[in-house]
């Protein structure tokens, strides 16, 4: 019987996302069990990702950083993306 694999493929996929051209800050949503919501960013030099994770009770570092929240999928992206906007109009970004 093969093992089945639960790997962590979200962080990989966000690393990719913040490869992309004029993208400041890569974020990501992935929907956890127990009403949960796993988020993680990644930012470009000069804009402090880690300053929303720590917003919502996570942490990381400038350029990634993650948190778990408790929530549906859609009220947890609209207060996240929220959060993030506001960071990156703070930036002048």
């Amino acid at each position: 019987m093969a093992a089945e694999y639960y790997g962590n493929d979200d962080a990989d996929l966000v690393n990719i996302l913040s490869t992309v051209d004029d993208a400041d800050v890569a974020v990501i949503f992935v929907e956890q069990k127990n009403a949960r919501v796993k988020i993680s960013w990644r930012s470009q030099p000069g804009v402090d990702v880690s300053q929303i994770a720590v917003q919502f009770g996570g942490g990381g570092h400038p350029a990634a950083s993650g948190v778990e929240i408790n929530g549906q999928l859609e009220e947890v992206q609209a207060r996240v993306l929220e959060a993030t906007r506001s960071l990156l109009k703070q930036n002048g970004k």
